[in-house]
């Protein structure tokens, strides 16, 4: 966890990052805090006063009795009339202890609930998406909905269902379309924050899972050659491994080792493959297969003889392989060999 951040909830609300400890607690100690539809102030049980840093806008919303520029500082003041007196006017809190509320939040969202996908699904749309209308993102998933509902429970998302002088532009352009979902600063660095701690334990997981099925695969390998060396005691280390890597596959898939027959017909491939590259290199077979050439027998033929060749090489070797073992078929050599 952080560090304390003092205080960090202002009745049922997160205390806004920028927001300086005084004013924090004036507010906290009120018996009622409400907030304005926008996000950008709090306000007494009365109404009457106001704790924001959100004055005298272009609009003529919220002026004051003395100057205070927009986002200048954070200011309380009390309604007379058509103007709020300012009471009392204090510096933004500082960005790092501010991002240290907002991390302070996000560890608080992390460890006091079970995020489902359908929530983290939801969180990463509406960062992507908002300010949006309710009615176009629910319509894209059916599903949606309860995530919607645990989110804005959790203040990540705003629903704005008028206009109010405050609002962002991009938010009152679209509240002719209904209601309307969107994130405040706060809001998205804290959603940003969960989305990012989402996405390194799905790495993590992820990474795991790869090294598992390394493990395993390599286990499983390492199972089948035994097996292969139980059908071929003689066969070669370099052959043995080359037939469990071809094995290995199927072998992961059906999650059991391979039976005999199917260690003595992968042989038999691997083998055919190797020795039609090679017989053609003995000097009894090029011969051959040169008078063959000259005597105009096509190409069918002299494959056929090439591969008769190769047949015979590959039923010796396993012969040899077997050792003292009674012979095996297979469907690549057709008799016992």
């Amino acid at each position: 966890m952080t560090a304390d951040p003092g205080v960090i909830r202002l009745g049922q609300w997160d205390r806004p990052s920028g927001m300086p400890e005084g004013l924090a607690g004036l507010v906290a100690g009120w018996p009622v805090v409400n907030r304005s539809p926008a996000c950008e102030a709090f306000l007494d049980e009365s109404g009457l006063i106001r704790v924001s840093d959100v004055w005298n806008l272009a609009n003529g919303a919220f002026p004051t009795d003395r100057p205070i520029d927009i986002h200048a500082g954070w200011a309380v003041a009390r309604l007379v009339d058509t103007a709020w007196k300012v009471i009392e006017i204090a510096p933004a809190h500082a960005r790092d202890a501010g991002r240290a509320l907002l991390r302070d939040r996000a560890e608080r969202l992390l460890q006091g609930r079970r995020w489902t996908g359908g929530d983290l699904e939801a969180l990463d749309s509406l960062l992507k998406m908002a300010p949006v209308t309710q009615a176009e993102w629910l319509s894209a998933d059916a599903g949606r909905d309860r995530a919607l509902k645990s989110l804005m429970k959790l203040r990540l998302v705003n629903l704005a269902e008028a206009t109010h002088p405050a609002l962002p532009a991009a938010v009152t352009d679209l509240l002719s379309g209904g209601p309307v979902l969107w994130l405040d600063a706060d809001a998205h660095e804290v959603a940003e924050l969960v989305m990012a701690h989402s996405r390194r334990r799905m790495e993590v997981s992820a990474k795991r899972v790869a090294r598992d099925d390394r493990q395993r695969g390599s286990e499983l390998k390492d199972s089948i050659a035994q097996a292969v060396r139980a059908v071929f005691p003689g066969m070669p280390e370099d052959v043995c491994l080359s037939v469990a890597a071809r094995l290995a596959p199927a072998a992961i898939k059906l999650g059991r080792r391979p039976g005999t027959q199917a260690i003595v017909d992968c042989t038999a491939e691997i083998r055919l493959d190797r020795w039609r590259q090679v017989i053609i290199g003995e000097p009894r077979v090029a011969a051959r297969l040169a008078a063959m050439q000259a005597k105009g027998d096509n190409n069918r033929a002299r494959k056929r003889y090439r591969d008769q060749r190769a047949l015979e090489r590959v039923a010796e070797e396993i012969a040899h392989w077997r050792r003292d073992l009674e012979p095996v078929t297979s469907r690549w050599l057709g008799d016992a060999v």
